[in-house]
């Protein structure tokens, strides 16, 4: 009935458990007039001190009283420092929960956000019930959670057991548990039902054991200057915005002390508000929001490396590369690594970038910068700081090689993999666990690691997706609200009016003709007169709803600081260079080319390289050995997205100071009023479904 007492000593201990912000009485003080009786009173008492334990206006504990899952979720939640997750309520509930996204170009809708089940909607308990559906440690059956159900002692250990090693791992949950020693098997297998002074017991014990602790690490990637909410297209809700993450992780902060924020990259840039102020808007509010490290991205180099140096000078948080190299020397104002401790324990963050970030940025900021193997940066990296600490997280910016560098290197215990934009859950590869953590700050992620004599005996993790009906930081706010009274006079000067949508979804400007794409390429037909224009697919940023077209709508579409520069190129080149482009399909790649002056057709079902089956100038058959005078931007004309062709096959004629997005600009303010069709510009044949 009772858990050995071998364990009884441990109680005296420190406990390590989080308050909740309710006040909190010394264990002589407490409220509770019946559990005087009660074998367990002790381990009552210093749970309600710290907060796992709520009082209520009776001054009742009911001890004897049989435990019932949504008590169950609010002491794991509570003890384990997991959230409380507030969902998101909508009209629709016939709506299908969703958890994750594997494609990139989706976004967080509503499905991420509802209640996992109608039962505990409006239920006292729904906040904790879903943090602990969060992390998986309990389920939903057949639509319904049943929040009042009792559980038996064996049910509780296991829910404990998933919270301490995380769902993901395979293995006995009771059995590992037992294990450690930290809780009894004759308690661990019984199917008894388990009443509240148990449930306190056995939680106590575990958490008052001074060699276990819980560390939380939230973790970002790709946010690209989403500090505001945003609304993707087809969606009803704003979602994202870095104050609401703000709010969450300073709130839970006076909970759980032993928290870090970290970064895998692509922070700064690629939004009007971050743009225009060269990132320093970003790092404004990263340092209000307490970050501890920043891994470095391939976009983090879109402006010049100056700018870089600026913002790390200006940041309150290390960037970490261990391989970006600048004239052969390790810049200064960067770090490969440092050792946070936490509660005790020696946390090494490693940062490492895509060693091919000079092909995927500006050409004209990567000048002098040079990117080590990315595998054996990580490796020395790791070496180097291995014996000083007790967990190695590494935030590794390196897209789909993200899967591949725990197969490559050893002693990561965590990887933040950056770059790849998708939403998922924890994938355990050779010991390391990856995790996957979204993009333009929709999603905050939350990675508790727990610690045994200062080794990671497991992890558990959650989704925190930021939808509007969470808070937002008022300090965080003020900060963005500061940029956005500068921007706003500039970004609202209306250019021009569309009949239509402009299309630059990411799921159209990368794989199929855009209309919105269309547009920009006959912009840069006319002011330069070339017969073609190229314009890649990953630089169109956004889409232009129907109406007005602002300097806010074309800085959305256009952020980067691309010029124009026409070039001569045969014909022959110009067909290479479209056959790169869709060497990536099915993929959805920035490489993807959208044209102006020239028609093309390709068969995805062919081998990449001889996928182009028609190329037509003028609607005429491109001729090979003619000089065609093509318009591009300076990214692709300087091998950008691996365009080598354009680089050094090509002569340089005109290389101007027009930034692309000034060029589309004057286009619009003289013709006006568009209104872009499909004309057929890019074929498809044996398109991906």
């Amino acid at each position: 009935m009772t858990m050995s007492k071998r364990f009884i000593s441990i109680f005296m201990a420190i406990i390590l458990v989080l308050g909740l912000g309710m006040p909190t009485l010394a264990a002589e003080e407490i409220v509770f007039n019946d559990i005087g009786e009660s074998p367990y009173n002790q381990a009552i008492r210093e749970l309600h001190t710290k907060g796992v334990i709520s009082s209520n206006p009776n001054n009742k504990f009911y001890p004897e009283r049989i435990l019932t899952k949504a008590e169950a979720a609010a002491l794991l939640v509570r003890g384990f420092k997991l959230s409380e997750i507030e969902p998101l309520m909508v009209e629709n509930t016939e709506l299908e929960k969703k958890f994750s996204y594997s494609n990139p170009l989706e976004v967080i809708t509503d499905a991420f956000s509802i209640p996992s089940s109608k039962d505990i909607v409006n239920h006292w308990g729904m906040n904790y019930i879903e943090g602990l559906l969060k992390v998986r440690a309990d389920k939903v059956v057949g639509n319904e959670y049943k929040p009042n159900d009792t559980l038996t002692k064996t049910e509780f250990i296991e829910m404990i057991a998933k919270v301490v090693f995380g769902v993901d791992k395979e293995i006995d949950f009771i059995q590992e548990i037992v294990d450690l020693d930290l809780v009894s098997k004759e308690f661990a297998t019984s199917d008894e039902l388990i009443n509240r002074e148990e449930a306190a017991y056995v939680l106590h014990n575990i958490l008052s054991n001074p060699s276990f602790k819980v560390i939380t690490v939230f973790a970002t990637s790709d946010i690209h200057g989403h500090l505001e909410p945003y609304k993707a297209t087809g969606m009803e809700r704003e979602i994202g915005g870095l104050s609401k993450m703000s709010k969450i992780i300073k709130d839970f902060r006076k909970k759980q002390p032993n928290t870090l924020l970290i970064d895998g990259g692509d922070a700064p840039y690629n939004t009007n508000i971050a743009n225009l102020f060269e990132g320093a808007s970003t790092i404004e509010v990263m340092n209000e929001m307490g970050y501890d490290a920043m891994a470095l991205g391939n976009h983090d180099f879109d402006f010049p490396f100056e700018v870089m140096k600026r913002n790390a000078g200006n940041a309150k948080f290390p960037f970490l590369s261990a391989n970006t190299y600048f004239e052969e020397k390790y810049p200064e104002f960067l770090k490969p690594s440092i050792i946070k401790e936490v509660d005790g324990i020696k946390v090494g963050i490693i940062g490492i970038t895509d060693d091919m970030s000079h092909v995927y940025t500006h050409p004209n900021n990567v000048k002098g910068i040079t990117f080590k193997e990315q595998f054996e940066a990580t490796q020395n990296a790791i070496d180097a700081i291995k014996d000083e600490t007790d967990i190695i997280i590494t935030l590794a910016h390196i897209h789909g090689n993200n899967p591949i560098l725990p197969t490559k290197v050893k002693g990561i215990d965590i990887e933040i993999g950056g770059g790849q934009d998708v939403v998922g859950f924890p994938q355990d590869i050779e010991g390391t666990w990856l995790i996957s953590p979204g993009k333009h700050a929709e999603v905050l992620n939350q990675i508790n690691i727990n610690v045994l004599d200062n080794k990671m005996i497991g992890l558990n993790f959650a989704h925190i997706f930021l939808t509007e009906n969470l808070e937002n930081d008022p300090v965080a706010e003020s900060i963005i609200g500061k940029y956005k009274t500068q921007l706003d006079e500039k970004m609202k000067e209306v250019v021009g009016e569309s009949t239509v949508v402009l299309d630059g979804e990411r799921g159209t400007a990368r794989m199929k003709e855009s209309n919105l794409a269309n547009l920009i390429a006959d912009s840069l037909l006319d002011i330069t007169g070339a017969d073609i224009a190229l314009q890649n697919g990953g630089g169109v940023r956004a889409s232009i709803a129907q109406g007005p077209i602002t300097m806010n709508d074309v800085y959305a579409v256009l952020p980067f600081d691309n010029t124009v520069v026409v070039v001569e190129a045969t014909g022959e080149t110009i067909w290479k260079t479209l056959e790169h482009g869709v060497s990536w399909y099915p993929g959805a790649a920035g490489g993807f080319l959208q044209v102006a002056g020239l028609k093309y057709t390709f068969d995805a079902s062919k081998e990449v390289g001889s996928r182009v089956t028609e190329v037509l100038v003028d609607d005429k058959p491109i001729e090979m050995d003619k000089v065609y005078k093509v318009v591009s931007n300076d990214f692709l004309t300087g091998g950008g997205d691996n365009f080598t062709m354009l680089k050094d096959e090509t002569t340089e004629t005109l290389k101007t100071k027009l930034y692309l997005r000034d060029v589309f600009v004057e286009y619009l303010m003289k013709v006006k009023t568009v209104s872009p069709e499909l004309e057929g510009r890019i074929t498809v044949i044996n398109p991906a479904e």
